[in-house]
């Protein structure tokens, strides 16, 4: 080998093989004089760090490095090839070494190759480097041909461990041979072996090593796959295949327009998973069509599709989506404009906030594929329509995406950290309100960057500089005047610049906000405060004396009050909008000045019509008995007649839902002017009225709360006011003073004030209390309606236990598709259970038995993992899975049978009178009848085990046939003993527990215990002796016993005395075991079990999955059906069924605590030491735990405890590892729920843990399943950060990805791109990114990467970090959860249910939010924690409950909340984010569904 010299410069190539310069580094057998620094040295190989690297470098050279630590102990010579490899990449990338630490690292590394090679040269196996890694990269290349149709998981680890290396050493072979001038492989192998290798990916393993994945082996999926690969009748597919060697219809849209390799990657994989989804949930055969279903994709094209047509809709513009006649031509056009919509949004960063500015992009790219797709001429070139930004691969990104996110950056630095007024710079909402008027067309496409919507001057600088429009493309100025291809309005092209500025709203600070915003409440709150003092001044005794005329003049005063308040809002209106005069839409600002003349025009007119006309009336006589008697009215009566004419307009409007929303929709002059006067002409929040009935509903509960409200108020806060403050009127003021404050005073007005002020402050006060009154009423009768809250306590969770099958049964069993339940099945569930014996189960309800006697031990064994419950308490609370279970017979826990063994032996022993009434009095308590029938069935089943001699065997099942004739006789309480069975329990007891230890060091001591109980039976129980004891004597004295009798004549032979005659130890059986360790539990389980569990967690969350069984709630579809979701952890400091994602954003909060953390003594006390003092039984729980796994004191064992001591104080933290395993709890419950619907027999007998352990086939399909329905995405925003400079919680992020497999990790990646320059130095700017990571071998392995046009944090932070993730869920719903939540395993078992809502018909206004609970888990640390668990409980259970129904007004409160992620993906997403007015991201979610529904 040549010697490494870094000074030396890199000489460049002539080489075609080699454009880049390289250095020599393989050598032949003849080994270079060079000297090492190792030399004569041993060499004790190391693992070089590959983790910290430069930034600049990570994404080239960190594969290599780490395989070359995983192969260094089999293959010292290929890894140090692999290292020479990495530093030649790193030099050519950077030879100056101008990136930050990139020096440092090239010189590491450097030492380390010196330090290797002398070493590894000796322990070459081959003559030459070049056989050396070929050999390597043949045998790991065997490996996978041998192996790569195996599905099972565990081979699956090992596979894509060896790909990896594979795919690694193929580059280096690759890049060794073309430098030595060697063909080292077919030419045929190297053009595309590496995608056959290892290409990272996702959930879908669309290379072509991943076919023999169960994922990919789904039908759905084949499908989905085969339609994303038909390219045929593309145009430009010749030119394509030049770029790639296999295409499909992404990759056709990436070489048209430029997108990004991993937007390209990521996007195909998510539509995909979406058809896939839809596909199967659509097809209502049992066996799937081989075909991608037309309805699945027509149902797909509505979702994406339907906020664009509503946009073209209100511009008046054409959609641009045009689909053929010809079916299958119509379907590939339709994934061909989903596919370009989704890789725009995946691409837009930023953009993605402003939903209609996505439209218009997407509008003009749908043109340009249309017209490329028909060949279209265009008609002012001559030639074939291509795209406008048609080149390499960031084309997209900075031709369209740059420009507009320029735009948004600098308007936000004008914000200048809040401190700047809002109507000097424009937010997301603002640049998005643009779009809303077809002056946005102006904008052209190409995209015009002189125009005004990209200039971020002042709006007074009409002379600025006009280099401030952002130009991503110098070669785009020539298209400064062009003829807009949708307008056909010509641009100037010289023209100055004006600053579009706020177009519809401007937020102004200023507490008369609080009446602008809240005006029609504040104005109904006063006038009806004026009309009830004026009407308790007339001391009216009946209601109808209101319409005596002199009354209902002065109550009619009030619309003079109306009047006033109107001009005082329309006055508002003109000072909120006045900074923003110059730029807002002439028609709005007429429309204030306008509102501002009528105000004033009836604030004049009403109150001269009152003063001039009053008491002077016009009147008429009605008939006789009239109730009205003689009707008076005046002018001032028939101008407010005039004045409520529009009142009276919007009412009949209000009360019929329909004709407005008609007028509001139409765009038909004459009612767009009839909208124009009373809202603004926008494109969202039109339309919005709800149905007939919900607006009932809605009018009744107001009426019903108003109404109380106002009696109470007259009646006692009004009324009994109106004498005193006369009285008061009329004492002079002549011989007092009032102090210091008022010396001069002459006129009581002060001390009116004074009794007054209180009253009226409570006045407007107490309509919330009202409501919190309605609230909880309401809340309380629909809670009892839909049966919430049935089970509240341990004691009712015990009584009603055997109701629970049926129930998991209706609620989350998915039923046939002929099943008709009857809602009366759930009365009459007990009597099924209590007496199953005699009414035959259906093969349908057995299995239902069974399904929930599985799902009950996974939950109790949930428990357990997290110490809430102990051993013995998980012992107690399991139900037994056995083959009686499929007959429909069930033991059930011990807990519920505690202390029933033993009252039954109370009343037995005591009881007088036939054995008809004993039974009956057992049968009706249901549990201590089955435990007394256990315990016999138990004794029998063990003594059939135990006892093997002949002898033996015969007198055992003798004794167990007269005793069971004594019961079919009725003569039990005759035949037998009664008051000795405590005796024969103990002495059972005595067995089992020697049975249980099973040290065949104590066969004597069973056979005694035998003996004893044998003993016991025989002679002190059964009163009239034995037949089978009188049959024995006659067989020892019988010819059979003669040789026995000559030997041993004077011994008598013992039973159960000859050690062939019991079976000790017991075979060893896990059922076995099991059944006499219940068994034991029964006989000695007393009154405290009663309290099981006593953990207060355990039983709140046993409690409240059990009543929420009882709930009415959608069906639950199959796994396989169900909708697919994914969630999306978002925490950061500042802030059929469905498939889905979960989304959580990190920032720097906690992952997991830190050994150091957890001992330090800061605070006063350590964070381990309060944990224990606040869990004190879950730690002794942990303890036990740790004391049973515990093998050996080795120090991995001693580290192992330390991790798991970790890992119990940050699961009672407010930690990142907490959710994450919360959220886990779903893909478990998926996979238990797939495995309950595709399981036989024989697979639920051996459980469901062991077909994990196993890794079999069926365990590779549910891991397929899960896949496919659920992907939690953390937004670890600085993960990328964290790992370059060694932050401990990146280690802890990783171990989270490897112990969760499906635990996808989103970053920004901020680094340093080096660009070369020929004569200049190289110089660096800054790049960002968005990258997903998964973990692969125990390193996070990169998945995609999508380049952003800058910063991704303009707004604020958390909706931010949100945004930049997103792209990486999958699925059709979404959960965005923070980091103070949690999740169990029972509660995952019902997400199918709660998903299905986004399926049921829910009338016209479908649900695009789905409200849950939040349960706060940091109650337990202080007061004020437990009171805002509790405020909480009443705000979001029961507040949010009446918000939903019967109100129909709730928006989104929290991030349990579920999504309709499409619907929201085509509207800005589940969050906003402009700077200082989003700051509670959570409630602005809620707006877009309910302004663009």
């Amino acid at each position: 080998m040549a010697e490494i010299v870094p000074a030396e410069p890199i000489q460049e190539s002539t080489s075609s093989a080699a454009s880049t310069s390289r250095r020599a580094y393989t050598t032949n057998n003849e080994r270079s004089f060079t000297r090492s620094i190792t030399y004569g040295r041993d060499h004790v190989p190391e693992p070089f760090d590959s983790e910290k690297l430069p930034v600049t470098l990570i994404s080239e050279i960190q594969r290599f490095l780490r395989v070359a630590n995983l192969i260094e102990s089999e293959e010292p010579r290929v890894a140090y090839l692999c290292r020479f490899h990495a530093f030649e990449v790193a030099h050519n990338l950077d030879r100056y070494s101008n990136g930050r630490g990139v020096r440092q690292f090239k010189t590491s590394l450097l030492q380390r190759l010196e330090q290797d090679h002398e070493v590894t040269f000796r322990k070459r196996k081959e003559r030459t480097d070049l056989r050396e890694l070929r050999l390597a990269y043949l045998e790991y290349k065997h490996f996978i041909i041998k192996h790569g149709g195996e599905s099972n998981l565990e081979n699956r680890e090992r596979l894509t461990k060896a790909r990896v290396i594979a795919s690694v050493l193929f580059e280096v072979l690759d890049t060794v041979s073309r430098a030595a001038g060697v063909q080292a492989l077919a030419g045929s192998e190297s053009s595309d072996v590496k995608s056959e290798l290892f290409v990272s990916y996702n959930i879908l393993p669309l290379d072509q090593g991943g076919i023999h994945h169960a994922i990919m082996l789904l039908p759905e999926i084949e499908v989905a796959v085969t339609a994303v690969r038909d390219v045929h009748g593309l145009p430009f597919l010749e030119d394509c295949l030049k770029q790639e060697a296999t295409l499909d219809l992404f990759k056709w849209l990436q070489f048209c327009f430029g997108f990004q390799k991993g937007n390209v990657a990521n996007q195909r994989e998510h539509l995909i998973l979406l058809l896939a989804n839809t596909h199967v949930r659509q097809t209502q055969k049992q066996v799937l069509v081989p075909k991608l279903g037309d309805v699945a994709v027509d149902e797909l094209m509505k979702k994406f599709f339907k906020n664009y047509t509503d946009w073209c809709k209100f511009l008046g513009r054409k959609s641009n989506i045009r689909v053929p006649y010809l079916k299958q031509e119509a379907q590939q056009y339709k994934l061909l404009y989903i596919g370009l919509y989704l890789l725009i949004w995946g691409e837009a960063a930023n953009l993605r906030f402003m939903p209609e500015c996505l439209c218009y992009i997407f509008h003009h790219m749908a043109y340009e594929l249309h017209s490329m797709l028909t060949g279209a001429i265009s008609m002012t070139t001559g030639e074939k329509v291509m795209p406008a930004y048609q080149g390499d691969s960031e084309s997209f990104l900075n031709n369209v995406v740059c420009p507009v996110y320029r735009v948004i950056s600098e308007e936000a630095e004008k914000n200048e950290n809040g401190t700047a007024d809002h109507s000097t710079w424009r937010n997301y909402d603002d640049l998005n309100e643009f779009f809303w008027s077809p002056d946005c067309f102006q904008i052209g496409w190409p995209m015009r960057l002189d125009h005004d919507f990209f200039w971020v001057g002042s709006q007074n600088d009409v002379k600025g500089r006009k280099e401030k429009a952002f130009v991503a493309n110098p070669e785009d100025n020539k298209k400064d005047a062009n003829e807009d291809e949708e307008t056909g309005i010509l641009v100037d092209e010289k023209r100055e610049k004006k600053w579009p500025g706020k177009t519809n709203f401007v937020e102004i600070r200023s507490f008369w906000q609080i009446f602008r915003c809240f005006d029609r409440m504040w104005s109904f709150f006063i006038l009806s405060l004026q009309a009830m003092i004026i009407m308790a001044s007339h001391d009216l005794e009946s209601p109808l004396q209101v319409f005596d005329a002199t009354v209902l003049e002065d109550v009619m005063s009030i619309f003079i009050t109306s009047a006033v308040l109107k001009l005082v809002n329309a006055i508002l209106d003109i000072i909120f909008t006045w900074k923003a005069r110059c730029t807002i839409d002439p028609n709005q600002s007429l429309k204030h000045a306008l509102r501002v003349v009528v105000a004033m025009m009836w604030t004049i007119i009403l109150p001269i019509y009152y003063a001039s006309s009053r008491r002077k009336y016009t009147c008429y006589s009605t008939q006789n008995g009239s109730w009205l008697g003689e009707w008076c009215y005046s002018s001032y009566m028939v101008a407010v007649a005039f004045y409520l004419m529009t009142n009276a307009v919007d009412m009949v409007l209000f009360f019929v839902p329909v004709v407005g929303k008609y007028i509001e929709t139409s765009n038909y002059r004459i009612c767009m002017f009839l909208t124009w006067w009373t809202q603004p002409k926008l494109y969202v929040g039109r339309g919005m009225q709800e149905s007939q009935v919900s607006l009932l509903k809605y009018t009744i509960f107001w009426l019903l709360l108003l109404i109380s409200k106002f009696i109470f108020s007259y009646t006692f806060e009004i009324k009994p006011l109106i004498s005193p403050t006369r009285q008061i009127m009329a004492v002079g003021v002549k011989d007092y003073d009032w102090h210091e404050l008022f010396p001069k005073v002459k006129s009581n007005a002060g001390a009116i004030a004074a009794i007054w002020a209180p009253i009226v402050l409570v006045y407007f006060m107490d309509a919330q209390i009202w409501y919190s009154v309605y609230c909880s009423v309401f809340g309380g009768v629909y809670g009892i309606l839909h049966h919430l809250g049935e089970i509240r306590t341990l004691g009712m969770l015990r009584s009603r236990f055997y109701s629970l099958p049926e129930a998991f049964s209706a609620r989350l069993v998915p039923p046939e598709a002929k099943d008709s339940r009857n809602s009366l099945m759930n009365w009459l569930v007990p009597l099924t259970f209590q007496f199953q014996k005699n009414f035959h189960l259906s093969e349908r309800e057995k299995s239902n038995i069974v399904k929930f006697v599985l799902v009950w031990n996974q939950i109790i064994s949930s428990f357990r993992e997290e110490d809430v419950i102990s051993d013995r308490e998980m012992d107690l609370m399991k139900i037994p899975v056995v083959s009686e279970l499929f007959s429909g017979r069930v033991y059930w826990p011990i807990f519920l049978l505690a202390d029933k063994l033993s009252n039954a032996i109370s009343i037995a022993r005591d009881f007088e009178g036939k054995d008809e009434v004993l039974l009956r009095t057992m049968k009706k308590d249901t549990y201590m009848y089955m435990a007394v029938t256990e315990c016999y069935e138990s004794l029998r089943y063990i003594f059939e085990i135990l006892v093997v001699g002949d002898l033996e065997r015969r007198v055992i099942s003798g004794i167990l046939a007269e005793i069971e004739e004594s019961i079919q006789r009725s003569t039990l309480l005759k035949d037998l003993k009664i008051s000795e069975l405590p005796v024969l329990c103990a002495k059972c007891i005595t067995l089992l527990e020697l049975l249980i230890e099973g040290n065949e060091s104590l066969h004597n001591k069973v056979v005694l215990a035998i003996q004893d109980i044998f003993e016991l039976v025989t002679s002190d129980m059964m009163l009239n002796g034995s037949r089978t004891l009188e049959s024995l004597e006659a067989h020892l004295h019988s010819g059979e016993g003669e040789e026995v009798a000559e030997l041993f004549s004077w011994i008598e032979t013992p039973l159960f005395a000859s050690k062939h005659s019991i079976h000790f130890p017991l075979p060893d059986s896990d059922s076995l075991l099991e059944k006499t360790k219940r068994f034991l539990l029964l006989l000695t389980v007393k009154d405290k079990a009663l309290d099981i569990p006593t953990n207060l967690e355990a039983r709140r969350r046993i409690s409240f999955f059990a009543t929420s069984l009882f709930m009415n709630m959608p069906s639950a579809p199959k796994v396989r059906n169900m909708l697919s979701f994914r969630f999306q952890q978002v925490n950061q400091l500042i802030g059929t069924c469905l498939p889905g994602s979960v989304l959580t954003p990190h920032f720097m909060e906690e992952v997991k605590f830190s050994k150091k953390e957890l001992n330090s003594r800061k605070q006063g006390v350590s964070i381990l030491f309060y944990m224990k003092k606040i869990f004190p039984d879950e730690w002794e729980n942990f303890l036990e735990r740790m004391e049973r796994e515990r093998i050996d004191e080795s120090n991995d064992e001693i580290e192992e405890e330390e991790e798991e001591e970790r890992n119990w104080a940050s699961f009672r933290g407010q930690t990142l590892s907490r959710t994450v395993r919360g959220m886990m709890y779903l893909r478990k419950a998926l996979k238990l729920q797939a495995f309950l619907d595709m399981a036989e027999e024989c697979d639920i007998l051996q459980g469901y843990d062991a077909i994990e352990r196993k890794n079999d086939t069926l365990s590779a399909q549910l891991e397929a399943l899960a896949d496919m329905k659920f992907t939690h995405v953390v937004s670890c925003q600085i993960y990328g950060l964290q790992k370059t400079t060694g932050d401990p919680q990146s280690q802890d992020i990783l171990n989270l990805m490897i112990r969760y497999p499906s635990l996808r990790v989103a970053y920004v990646e901020e680094k340093e791109e080096i660009t070369k320059g020929e004569i200049t130095p190289d110089r660096t700017r800054k790049v960002y990114s968005s990258i997903l990571v998964k973990a692969v071998n125990g390193f996070d392995q990169e998945v995609y990467r999508v380049k952003l046009p800058g910063p991704p944090n303009i707004g604020e932070g958390k909706p931010e970090n949100q945004n930049h993730s997103i792209i990486f869920t999958r699925g059709e719903a979404l959960q965005a959860i923070d980091m103070n939540q949690d999740n169990y395993l029972e509660e995952a078992l019902k997400m199918r249910n709660i998903l299905q809502e986004f399926l049921k018909d829910h009338g016209r206004r479908p649900p695009t939010i789905l409200g849950m609970r939040e349960h706060i888990f940091t109650g337990s640390v202080s007061s004020l924690a437990w009171f805002m668990s509790y405020q909480e409980t009443s705000f979001v259970t029961i507040g949010q409950r009446l918000l939903a129904n019967p109100l129909r007004v709730r928006f989104h409160y929290g991030h349990p909340d579920v999504f309709d992620r499409v619907f929201h993906l085509t509207r800005g997403g589940i969050s906003k984010a402009s700077k200082t007015i989003n700051l509670s991201e959570d409630v602005f979610a809620g707006f877009p569904d309910l302004t663009q529904l």
